[in-house]
């Protein structure tokens, strides 16, 4: 065995399907990721970054690689991420530095320059000498029953699988369940249980009325999206989705659902309601976003560019599924291009997809690149542009909503690399920014 296939094996472990970029040396008879030759090194980390991101169909984590020259390993599952470059002088360095590494929880990115000869012969058993950090398992003691909980998810609850320990926990505790926009799903839209999408607007931390719980517990949360420091509560507790379930195993009963929810989700459904029931064109953008996850089929997904597209998707997007719908978190700048390549690697898993961007995000290179080297290896990618004739953007003048409905159908299943425009009033904005606020930085415009 060579280095090379320790870490191919390695690779393997942490979900990785492909590499993008530069080839992995090997020995033939060993199980190695899928190459995917990429020429230019700024497209073979955005390729990675929405490999990861993605994750699988059910929301578990992977990472993306990308091999580049140095050699140079990126590992990503955050769309633009950046890390300091690692050097590693040996494979034995190496493995220990993939032991628990940055972004399979909670997305993220690092890159390791590999400082060796990954062509060395390795012993068969060559192991990592680090062990994975210790999680301790904590639980909450019965006379806590009487208190009021607050709960706060991210995606990270998604990637690690741990719905069945969330919807434990807050079944016992009484607690609803507000989700940052990467977790969208883990309750139904329609639940009870569902307090609603935090995060979005600079109101919604007011609007949830989290500072009236005596506790708040928070997990699996990216900070790009919301910190529990954002939301500021002076008990909170932060737990590690793996452990949710444990929080009230010594508790004897489980408890109704609350009876009220909060403004965050009543008023901001007072405002959706009539946008979502608008079949007028241009679009209303709640009107869009009802029609993407209403056309998904099973096992489908929406990959959305930041920006005002992301943001009224990251609001409006009703779903009951898990990983059902991927809005990156940061600076949209950074993460240009993200919707294209999360579609273009949907296709090539076929898995159900539909990719929205809006006008700054169609005219970024990024987005032209990956549109080009779908064509080049002949992956049909369907991209909508998501329009706003109303703040000055030329596109065709749609008589009705349902012309909308009708492209998501051939979106679902193109049969070449196409790019079409679709009118929608994405600065229509007065009624949600009235309750809630201005949007938040990772989902702005500027």
């Amino acid at each position: 065995m060579i280095a090379a296939d320790a870490l191919s094996r390695r690779l393997l472990e942490l979900g990785v399907k492909r590499i993008w970029g530069e080839a992995l040396p090997g020995s033939d008879d060993r199980q190695v990721p899928l190459h995917v030759a990429v020429r230019e090194a700024d497209l073979a980390v955005l390729l990675a970054d929405a490999d990861g991101r993605i994750g699988e169909v059910d929301g578990r984590a992977r990472l993306g690689a990308a091999l580049l020259p140095g050699p140079i390993l990126h590992l990503s599952s955050k769309p633009g991420g950046t890390a300091p470059l690692q050097t590693v002088g040996s494979p034995e360095e190496m493995l220990d530095a993939l032991v628990g590494p940055t972004g399979v929880l909670i997305p993220g990115t690092m890159a390791l320059h590999l400082d060796f000869d990954l062509h060395a012969e390795v012993p068969e058993d060559l192991s990592a000498a680090a062990q994975p950090e210790r999680q301790t398992v904590l639980t909450l003691d019965p006379s806590m029953a009487g208190l009021r909980f607050a709960t706060v998810v991210g995606p990270g609850v998604v990637r690690s699988a741990a719905l069945d320990g969330l919807r434990s926990f807050s079944r016992a505790a009484g607690s609803g369940v507000f989700n940052t926009w990467g977790a969208k799903g883990v309750e139904r839209w329609d639940s009870p249980w569902h307090f609603g999408t935090i995060g979005v607007q600079e109101g919604d931390i007011a609007l949830a009325h989290i500072h009236d719980a005596d506790v708040l517990v928070v997990s699996g949360l990216d900070p790009d999206e919301l910190s529990a420091q954002d939301i500021g509560h002076p008990v909170t507790q932060e737990v590690h989705p793996a452990q949710l379930g444990a929080l009230c195993t010594r508790w004897e009963t489980t408890q109704d659902p609350p009876s009220e929810r909060p403004p965050l989700y009543s008023e901001l459904s007072g405002v959706l309601t009539s946008a979502y029931e608008d079949d007028s064109a241009p679009l209303s953008a709640a009107r869009a976003a009802l029609h993407l996850s209403g056309a998904l089929p099973d096992g489908g997904m929406a990959v959305v560019d930041g920006g005002p597209a992301g943001f009224w998707v990251a609001r409006a997007f009703p779903t009951s599924i898990p990983n059902s719908v991927v809005v990156p978190a940061g600076d949209p700048r950074a993460s240009a291009g993200f919707a294209a390549a999360a579609a273009m690697i949907c296709a090539v898993e076929e898995r159900p997809v539909l990719a929205v961007t809006d006008a700054a995000g169609a005219d970024t290179p990024e987005t032209a690149a990956v549109l080009a080297f779908a064509q080049e290896r002949g992956v049909p990618v369907a991209l909508q542009v998501w329009r706003d004739p109303t703040q000055g953007d030329t596109v065709a003048n749609w008589t009705s909503a349902d012309q909308h409905v009708r492209l998501l159908e051939e979106h679902l299943d193109p049969e070449v690399v196409r790019v079409d425009d679709v009118p929608v009033r994405l600065g229509e904005m007065a009624g949600l920014v009235g309750v809630a606020g201005e949007p938040r930085t990772g989902l702005r415009a500027d």
